[in-house]
């Protein structure tokens, strides 16, 4: 190989990696990203299922029904009984462990959803 190649090779890689250099510095330095206006009710459909599964398990943890409702209202459903109701049905669809449909069907039921399918999930978990 000749030299003139050698340093072609070798300018060019000092080159990507100056640039890959100056542009990370730019996008953390000079101009990241700032969020403003951000809303839990834009999550993506699967983080916002997850969402009402964390408050599902607070509610069993502290039993403060008008927390779990605030906290359901900042997702921006008409109706969080009705959503918390449907996620447990596409959960006992799904097969998820009975515990976890358990704590679903218990803050729908509480919020005030009156479903079939919930009731053998909030008999077991007051069982518990």
């Amino acid at each position: 190989m000749s030299r003139i190649r050698v340093w072609a090779i070798v300018l060019a890689l000092v080159g990507i990696a100056a640039g890959v250099g100056l542009g990370l510095w730019y996008g953390w330095e000079i101009d990241p990203v700032e969020y403003t206006d951000t809303d839990i009710a834009y999550l993506h459909p699967i983080y916002r299922d997850e969402y009402v599964r964390l408050v599902s398990s607070a509610y069993a943890l502290d039993g403060d029904l008008n927390t779990a409702r605030a906290r359901l209202v900042l997702l921006d459903v008409p109706d969080p009984a009705a959503a918390v109701a449907d996620l447990a049905e596409r959960a006992i669809a799904d097969g998820v462990s009975a515990p976890d449909i358990a704590l679903l069907a218990r803050l729908a039921v509480d919020l005030g959803a009156d479903r079939a399918a919930l009731e053998p999930y909030v008999a077991q978990g007051e069982g518990q």
